[in-house]
């Protein structure tokens, strides 16, 4: 088989930045390939799948978003080594659907593995689909990977509530306005500050509606903390239903509060709480009943229509020659990292030993290190965390894999030890820096004393070009290279990370080579 590539490939072509202009802003700009340093393994091709991970599909004008919270973590905040990066606000937060309709031209325009030559077998997409586990959210979702017309607004038809959004009556100079300050009042703090760019017309561009082609590919869609939480973090009740759907927005902590009170709110471990009351500062909005939280039930009706009413958020699908096993990581109670239910738990062990004469792969939204949630109310059921986990899937020689997302940026590391184990690999965001994808080759090689598996990862850039222009804003892959060059220039993460959110990368988990002992070697 001779092996084809399409747009993206970052063995030509990278995407990096460039020099540094004023405010320390810096324009992307084409740079070398990197090529896949060990040589690349010929045999059995088991299967070739698409990674994509935390698109982040926002509504970025709904009320119950807690932006406000994220001015505590801005550099010059000093609260900032107490609270850590806090991710509740990202300047690039209005274009995730161009971004993702983007990806999925990019990964409709690959129909074979870039070096087995293999026909693509699937796309695991693996959690944080959506923002804020929101109705209009997830129905946006289903769109692009489906297909159809998506109206990425909310609200008011006319007018975006959006917190970057120019409005003489609420401007608050912690947010990117890219249409400018009102008249007479000062610019805001990152374009006054970190350089960022006046782009007129971009809010109004954002709110356009936008053709995604569908993907031409089966798709397998994973349960992400995003996708279940208030972003991502606090468990939705009737008082945060009746915010999110209503005619005002908070816009700071209620009067007199230390602002360290927004630890409870972002909490990777639960209980976690939002956190207003009657005395939090609003603003006026238009109300809409499609920004209500999506039901547990509605996000495996709309990514698996083929599931039964009732099936849990965890299953079992065959890809080419893997199976995968996705493992919904999301604890339900609150906080956004993650464990596992008991019954699920339960579950995954009598899967795994119904797979004995499978290649298994592990899917999941949280990666094992982050499966460190184990807070759960009186009376629920026991969670278990990363470590059980790992202990069940090393007792099972047959497991060669784990792909996982959460943390936004691409990593590897090795389970066990030269006679068994599995690849743990993490694939970076498409909200964040640097907006890329993976394919993954699996091939069953005999190129040394034993055979082998052979994990093929290739990095794909979307297809929108390094460099924006603010003339073409009806282009929504322009758009998307306007929310990468925003993300790559993030003022909160151009100093230091304090949560480890560096989302840089090194080589060697990029374009790579991985392998694994055969499980099945003596069958051969």
């Amino acid at each position: 088989m001779t092996a084809e590539r399409g747009p993206g490939d970052t063995t030509r072509v990278t995407i990096t930045r460039g020099d540094l202009g004023p405010g320390g802003w810096r324009e992307l700009r084409a740079a070398d390939g990197e090529e896949h340093p060990q040589e690349v393994p010929t045999g059995e091709v088991l299967a070739c799948l698409w990674h994509l991970s935390d698109l982040h599909v926002c509504d970025a004008e709904s009320p119950a978003r807690a932006e406000y919270l994220d001015r505590h973590s801005d550099p010059d905040s000093p609260y900032r080594e107490q609270l850590g990066d806090i991710g509740t606000y990202r300047p690039q937060e209005i274009l995730t659907v161009q971004v993702a309709t983007t990806m999925v031209r990019t990964v409709n325009d690959w129909r074979f593995g870039p070096t087995t030559g293999a026909p693509i077998d699937s796309v695991l997409l693996t959690g944080d689909l959506t923002d804020n586990a929101q109705r209009n959210e997830l129905a946006w979702y289903q769109s692009i990977v489906e297909g159809g017309i998506i109206s990425p607004r909310s609200g008011d038809e006319a007018r975006s509530s959006w917190v970057g959004a120019t409005n003489p009556d609420y401007c608050d100079e912690r947010y990117w306005h890219p249409d400018g300050a009102p008249e007479g009042a000062e610019p805001d703090r990152p374009t006054r500050l970190y350089g960022y760019p006046t782009i007129s017309g971009l809010v109004e561009a954002a709110r356009r509606d936008v053709v995604s082609p569908g993907l031409a590919l089966p798709w397998i869609s994973v349960h992400g903390n995003h996708d279940g939480l208030l972003q991502g973090t606090v468990t939705p009740d009737a008082d945060l239903r009746a915010l999110a759907v209503g005619s005002e927005r908070i816009t700071d902590l209620p009067e007199g509060l230390d602002p360290m009170v927004t630890a409870v709110a972002i909490d990777g471990n639960g209980p976690v709480q939002y956190i207003h009351d009657a005395t939090s500062p609003v603003t006026t909005i238009a109300p809409d009943p499609r920004r209500d939280f999506v039901e547990p039930h509605e996000f495996v009706a709309t990514t698996r229509p083929d599931a039964a009413p009732g099936e849990p958020k965890y299953f079992v699908t065959d890809v080419g020659r893997l199976r995968i096993v996705a493992i919904d990581t999301v604890n339900p109670h609150g906080g956004w990292q993650g464990s596992l239910g008991q019954v699920q738990f339960d579950w995954l062990v009598r899967t795994l030993d119904d797979s004995a004469d499978r290649y298994v792969v592990i899917a999941s939204h949280h990666p094992s290190p982050t499966l460190t949630n184990g807070y759960a109310p009186e009376g629920a059921e026991e969670r278990v965390l990363g470590d059980r986990v790992v202990e069940a899937l090393l007792s099972r020689a047959n497991v060669i894999a784990w792909i996982a997302g959460h943390v936004h940026f691409h990593a590897a590391g090795r389970h066990g030890d030269d006679e068994r184990g599995f690849w743990e690999i993490t694939t970076s965001s498409l909200i964040d820096w640097p907006q890329q994808a993976r394919i993954l080759e699996f091939v069953r090689v005999n190129d040394g004393p034993t055979p082998e598996i052979a994990i093929v990862s290739t990095v794909v850039d979307h297809g929108a070009p390094p460099q924006w222009n603010a003339a073409a804003l009806n282009d929504p892959a322009n758009l998307a290279a306007i929310s990468r060059s925003l993300s790559a220039n993030d003022y909160r993460l151009r100093e230091s990370s304090l949560r480890g959110l560096n989302l840089e990368s090194a080589p060697e988990v990029r374009n790579v080579v991985w392998r694994c002992p055969d499980p099945f070697a003596s069958s051969s």
